[in-house]
C-alpha cells in the first residue's frame, strides 16, 4: 500500500513537512449515552461517514469513539480541497453542524458548530 498525503506526494519521507497548500480539516464531536453508544457508532457509519467519503472535494475521513463510565463520545475529522469544497455540501452556513435525521434519538447536547482548520502536516507511519 502506498503512503500518501492529501495532495498525493509521498509519505516515504522519515520526517514531517510544511504542507504549501493546506487542505481543510472539519471537525465534529458527540455524545451519547453509553448504552446507546455502540449503535450510534453504527449508525453514524451508515448515514453520515460512509456518504462523506463519497462527496465531491473530500479528501478523507475518520471516525473515532470512546467511552466512559456514562457516555460515548465521537469525533468525525473530515479532509476537504477547500472551504467551497465544505460548502458545497453544507451550504453557505457550512460551520453549522449538518445534524443526521437521526441525532435527536441519540445525542446529548448536540454541538451546533462545526471546527475548521488547515491541515498544515499530514504525517504518518503505518
Amino acid at each position: 500500500m502506498s503512503r500518501q498525503t492529501l495532495e498525493g506526494a509521498s509519505l516515504a519521507a522519515d520526517s514531517p513537512a510544511l504542507s504549501p497548500s493546506p487542505k481543510i480539516a472539519r471537525i465534529w464531536q458527540g455524545r451519547t449515552p453509553l448504552a446507546r453508544a455502540d449503535e450510534y457508532r453504527q449508525y453514524l457509519f451508515d448515514a453520515g461517514v460512509s456518504r462523506i467519503a463519497a462527496i465531491p472535494g473530500n479528501r478523507g475521513v475518520q471516525m473515532m469513539m470512546r467511552k466512559t463510565a456514562q457516555e460515548g463520545e465521537f469525533m468525525v475529522v473530515s479532509y476537504w480541497d477547500t472551504i467551497e469544497a465544505i460548502a458545497g455540501f453544507a451550504g453557505p452556513g457550512y460551520e453549522q453542524v449538518r445534524d443526521l435525521p437521526r441525532d435527536d434519538e441519540f445525542l446529548i447536547d448536540k454541538q451546533t458548530q462545526a471546527r475548521h482548520f488547515e491541515l498544515n502536516v499530514n504525517f504518518r507511519r503505518d
